[in-house]
């Protein structure tokens, strides 16, 4: 993956290592450089990217047939971010995950440290989401 983050590309990193493989060991390489190791995920020829009817995080539970209501749940909210860009917001918590997801974004110094801290956030959310 690139190093570019958004909503849906730290909520990807914590699905794949929380759900997924939790061996799963993230490589970020800068924008626009051709990757030729691992399997590739968020970048334009990636079979896991974002599609114009489906963020990667949706993809991915698509593809892996990951069928828990919370991780669907949390699917819409990041469809909401990622793909209804400019129609009403159809979750309530979109606007607040993804000020709080912004905000580690920008206020963190490195790569590693957005990873931990977004997967902080996506583990406190998942925990304390009630359906």
């Amino acid at each position: 993956s690139w190093e570019v983050f958004e909503v849906d590309k730290c909520a990807s990193i914590w699905l794949i290592q929380r759900f997924i493989d939790q061996g799963a060991i993230i490589k970020l390489y800068p924008r626009g450089e051709i990757i030729s190791e691992g399997i590739l995920f968020d970048v334009p020829d990636a079979k896991f990217r974002r599609y114009a009817d489906r963020s990667t995080f949706e993809f991915l539970l698509q593809h892996y047939n990951i069928k828990d209501p919370k991780l669907i749940y949390i699917g819409k909210i990041i469809h909401d971010i990622e793909i209804n860009i400019w129609e009403k917001k159809a979750m309530a918590e979109t606007m607040a995950l993804e000020d709080s997801v912004s905000n580690i974004i920008l206020g963190t110094k490195n790569n590693k440290q957005i990873i931990n801290k977004g997967n902080e956030f996506f583990d406190i959310f998942y925990r304390d989401l009630e359906l």
